[in-house]
């Protein structure tokens, strides 16, 4: 899975963004290897069961540290854009 095109999107609007990604598949790429066991459907499932409640704090104290100011430049990201066809 990739950031795109919410990234891209994000930035069209000039708003913040921040990518959170939880890594469930410890085998992606490896298949045939030797040693290398492919990750069932149930284990990538209970690993992502078990972040949900690390990844909604993670989310909870980004908001809670979020400035009441924006400092970023994100809001002026257009400002000098080229606009092309």
């Amino acid at each position: 899975m990739t950031q795109y095109p919410e990234c891209v999107l994000a930035r069209e609007l000039e708003i913040c963004y921040l990518g959170i990604a939880l890594v469930t598949d410890f085998d992606a790429g490896l298949a045939g290897q030797k040693g290398i066991r492919p990750v069932t459907t149930e284990e990538v499932v209970r690993v992502f069961r078990d972040n949900n409640e690390r990844v909604r704090r993670l989310i909870f104290e980004i908001i809670r540290r979020l400035p009441d100011v924006r400092v970023c430049g994100c809001h002026n990201s257009l400002k000098e854009a080229i606009i092309s066809f």
